[in-house]
């Protein structure tokens, strides 16, 4: 067995964080001999009915419980909280069901508190999990994209013009900062088709300009779109224009 070399003090102990989870889960088994004596004990103070007997072992055992899941979950500083609790319900249980009185009782949860910690202090334990992801802000186009899909779902006469509208939005979602006239045809147009939907789903006999109207909107929405695309090729030709001038300037070309 290899010991660490003269003038250099020995880390803690390093052997828990390549065990297997299960094992680790086991742990805390060695506290729950501190138990063992207080389950015949509970027993027999249920039988005879003497509740302080019983208060003094429910504590106990519960001290023992919530040290033990502390040291399974192997959690950053759940070895010192599994000490204080291990003491608490010692000297709970001391008190109240040994009848050590007030001294005897906290002599013996630090006594509990103290051998915890000689036992667990220096385990390697596990980092605390990061916190969550906070949750992606939800996108503004999404409830237009649902009424858009209840259009296409919706009367077919008007499918032409929702079909535009929704090649209009796929461009609006390519640039989030564009405004304008292309988000006002977009609007205004997915408002109109809805009522006429609604009137239409209601046995309204449409006008003969119905279809007018729907070629319109159809047109408006592919002009916009059409008109954010030019928008784009126009300023990626003042960018090059740009670079190219810059290039001059520099003698690089």
């Amino acid at each position: 067995m290899s010991t660490p070399p003269l003038g250099r003090r020995a880390g803690p102990y390093q052997g828990h964080d390549r065990l297997p989870g299960w094992w680790t889960g086991l742990r805390g088994l060695p506290v729950a001999l501190f138990a063992l004596p207080l389950v015949p004990t509970f027993f027999l103070a249920l039988a005879t009915g003497e509740g302080r007997l019983v208060g003094g072992t429910v504590a106990g055992l519960a001290g023992v419980g919530l040290a033990m899941s502390r040291l399974a979950r192997a959690r950053r500083g759940d070895a010192r909280r599994a000490g204080v609790l291990l003491g608490v319900g010692t000297g709970l249980a001391a008190g109240f069901a040994g009848g050590t009185g007030g001294l005897g009782a906290v002599v013996l949860g630090l006594m509990a508190w103290g051998g915890a910690r000689l036992l667990y202090d220096g385990v390697t334990e596990a980092a605390p999990p990061p916190p969550p992801r906070p949750a992606p802000a939800p996108d503004a186009l999404d409830p237009m994209r649902a009424r858009l899909a209840a259009l296409r779902a919706g009367d077919p006469r008007l499918l032409p013009a929702a079909q535009e509208l929704g090649g209009l939005l796929d461009e609006l979602a390519q640039r989030p900062d564009a405004a304008g006239q292309a988000r006002r045809v977009l609007v205004v147009g997915i408002d109109g088709l809805e009522r006429i939907g609604v009137r239409l789903s209601q046995g309204a006999t449409p006008p003969e300009t119905l279809p007018v109207l729907v070629d319109d909107l159809a047109r408006a929405a592919r002009q916009s779109a059409a008109d954010l695309r030019g928008a784009e090729t126009e300023a990626l030709a003042i960018q090059v224009k740009v670079l190219q001038d810059r290039l001059h300037q520099e003698g690089i070309s």
